[in-house]
């Protein structure tokens, strides 16, 4: 009777000692939960943004999250590439528009469709964003990206000073490619040796596809579903050479020797704010950094109408998106919403150089009164006139070995616009449209 009752008692206090201690490795497992890693690019003002916003996430969420960053461009995309063929891709990566496609072809990115259709947040809305960015992030019929911002490459800045000083008029935004090229030949200054001390005109790297599509023309033949390069026609023809003679026939742009030796490519905003150019043409995205220089009055205008009466230009864009490798998707999901929502996208543009992809917050007194530039309101009609680049997989292949090596021969003055796209234009449709039929 005895041995049963110790019996007895040894299994309860057994079962209560594993009880126990289920609970505590049950508490250890969730406090050792792996946080959810972020991989980012941006600058230092924009890294202090998302160190906040995961502060803040770990202050109203409880859930951990750290910051991985890699330089933009290429270097971003080897180091994410690498990581996700060794199976150590990130939970959430931060994403450009022209890499979409190639990441979900590689099979790296989750359709976020479910979790927007099934989202129960009254502060979360795919609706409210603009339908332009969102589109981009859709392949077919799946989004797989959430937009953070709309980059549209719309934007002249001019130095108000050199046009005071020259007796001009600030541009409007009816202004034409003529008038354009007008002023810059106005503003643009020789030595009596010869050598420039001021030029009219500046872009930040030689965006040419906007006076493409601004002339009329286009790359290929459908953005989305492309079947033949249409850089052969009479309108992209004459869009490529307006700017190739910006710097060749008008004397109105440095050439790409002249900015190496001013610095490079990479030091165009710094030579337009030290006042050796008079308009110099980027995104928004560059207003942040014009803010923060003293005694430097400038403002804004919309990119100038081309022959035709009407403007195009082409748009970066950027966005949050889960990795399939990702092992607490829903985790994720609650993540990328503070990122790229509402609250994400207030924060990441309290600097003035981003413009919300959410359409209520661009067009906020916050984003158009609070700061410089004066004419911030053009870029809330920006959005509608946007071209994207191809949404191929093959995109960055084509331009890197068919186009630039090319146009660097417009560029450089040693071809004419017509001679190089036509050949271009064959070379793309045989050795890659052609293999396709």
């Amino acid at each position: 009777m005895y041995t049963e009752v110790f019996m007895k008692k040894n299994i309860i206090y057994f079962l209560l000692i594993s009880l126990a201690l289920f609970f505590v490795f049950s508490c250890n497992k969730s406090k050792t939960k792996k946080p959810i890693r972020v991989f980012h690019w941006g600058d230092i003002i924009e890294m202090q943004n998302v160190n906040k916003i995961i502060a803040d996430i770990k202050k109203t969420k409880g859930i951990e999250v750290v910051q991985e960053r890699a330089p933009a461009g290429n270097p971003y995309m080897e180091k994410f590439l690498t990581q996700a063929a060794a199976g150590l891709a990130p939970d959430i990566v931060f994403v450009e528009v022209g890499n979409v496609k190639p990441m979900v072809d590689k099979g790296l990115l989750v359709d976020l469709s479910p979790y927007i259709q099934n989202d129960k947040d009254k502060d979360f809305n795919i609706k409210d964003y603009y339908p332009e960015v969102v589109d981009r992030f859709t392949i077919d019929g799946k989004i797989y990206v959430i937009p953070r911002d709309i980059a549209p490459i719309c934007v002249i800045y001019y130095n108000k000073k050199l046009f005071d000083e020259a007796g001009l008029l600030y541009p409007n935004d009816d202004w034409t490619y003529q008038d354009f090229l007008s002023l810059a030949k106005k503003l643009t200054k020789y030595d009596k040796a010869g050598k420039p001390v001021q030029f009219g005109f500046l872009d930040e790297w030689i965006i040419w596809d906007s006076w493409v599509y601004t002339f009329g023309g286009s790359i290929m033949d459908d953005i989305k579903n492309p079947t033949k390069c249409v850089l052969d026609s009479p309108e992209a023809i004459a869009g490529v050479q307006f700017r190739a003679d910006l710097t060749n026939k008008y004397k109105v742009a440095p050439s790409q020797g002249q900015l190496v030796m001013g610095g490079g490519w990479y030091g165009t905003a710094s030579v337009f704010a030290s006042g050796k150019v008079a308009m110099f043409y980027t995104g928004y995205w560059k207003a942040g950094y014009f803010r923060s220089i003293k005694d430097f009055e400038w403002d804004i205008v919309m990119f100038p109408k081309g022959p035709k009466g009407f403007r195009k230009y082409s748009s970066g864009g950027s966005g949050y998106a889960i990795t399939t490798q990702c092992k607490d998707k829903d985790t994720a999901w609650q993540v990328l919403k503070r990122f790229a929502g509402e609250k994400g996208q207030i924060d990441l543009s309290s600097q003035g150089g981003l413009q919300p992809a959410i359409i209520k917050l661009a067009e906020s007194k916050q984003f158009l009164d609070d700061f410089p530039p004066k004419n911030k309101k053009i870029m809330l009609k920006a959005p509608k006139d946007i071209v994207f680049t191809p949404l191929m997989k093959e995109w960055e292949e084509i331009n890197l070995r068919y186009i630039a090596p090319e146009l660097d021969k417009v560029w450089s003055g040693q071809e004419k616009a017509e001679v190089v796209l036509k050949r271009i234009a064959k070379e793309i449709n045989k050795n890659y449209f052609s293999k396709k039929k």
